[in-house]
């Protein structure tokens, strides 16, 4: 899953809205809905906003979604 798709749901999953993680996260709406609907590359700024904007770890969404695909580690 790539990192927009984890934010996505992340944030319908908590009942967001859209506008109101872009407004907290000081990024454009327009450019907000590009990013997460995958239209545009989110940057690791913006990565960094978002996850200010909602008072997350910048590691949340790897420590939350990412699966190692190795399984004898």
């Amino acid at each position: 899953m790539k990192v927009h798709e984890r934010i996505r749901r992340y944030i319908e999953t908590n009942g967001l809205k859209m506008n109101y993680v872009a407004n907290k996260s000081s990024i454009e709406l327009k450019r907000f809905y590009r990013v997460i609907n995958g239209d545009s590359i989110l940057s690791a700024d913006e990565y960094e906003q978002i996850c200010t904007g909602l008072n997350l770890e910048t590691d949340f969404f790897k420590q939350k979604f990412l699966v190692s695909k190795n399984k004898t580690a």
